[in-house]
């Protein structure tokens, strides 16, 4: 997936970023992306192998979306989120894209970015040949998924470990 600019924020694969950038060490693009995760849920603090190696394991399964903007030639992560892909035997044995963990930085909220993560990640669902997209929200920001195309169905349930 090429990145694009649009309102001079760019959108682009996390793992193409991390092989391309140049501007930023490992040890950054992990502790700013890390950062910007936990305005989503807690997150533990992990080595860069560790770190590369589950980005790594996360692009073979699916894809992480980012969304980052460059100013004085500072790159500032500003939105991030998640597919997987699982394969099915049913309908045609076409898969199923699960959309997890979309993240807007505070102050670059409103301004339509989580719309386009996941209309990106949507993308990448038809690509791999998906016939449903599902996520799961809080019913607070569902009208947020609402502007993306995606429908209230059924419940969620969870059992944490």
């Amino acid at each position: 997936m090429t990145s694009f600019l649009e309102e001079a924020y760019f959108y682009d694969s996390f793992s193409h970023f991390i092989s391309t950038t140049k501007i930023l060490k490992n040890t950054q693009i992990k502790n700013q992306y890390l950062e910007l995760l936990s305005y989503l849920t807690k997150v533990e603090p992990m080595s860069n192998e560790d770190f590369l190696s589950k980005i790594d394991e996360i692009s073979r399964h699916g894809e992480i979306i980012l969304c980052y903007c460059i100013k004085d030639n500072i790159i500032t992560f500003v939105g991030s989120g998640t597919i997987f892909i699982e394969p099915k035997l049913i309908r045609g044995t076409r898969s199923v894209g699960h959309i997890e963990d979309i993240v807007v930085h505070p102050l670059y909220r409103g301004k339509g970015m989580a719309n386009k993560i996941v209309e990106s990640l949507m993308d990448y669902a038809r690509i791999n040949n998906c016939y449903k997209t599902i996520l799961d929200c809080d019913p607070v920001i569902k009208k947020v998924y609402e502007k993306a195309g995606m429908k209230e169905k059924g419940i969620q349930m969870a059992h944490y470990l």
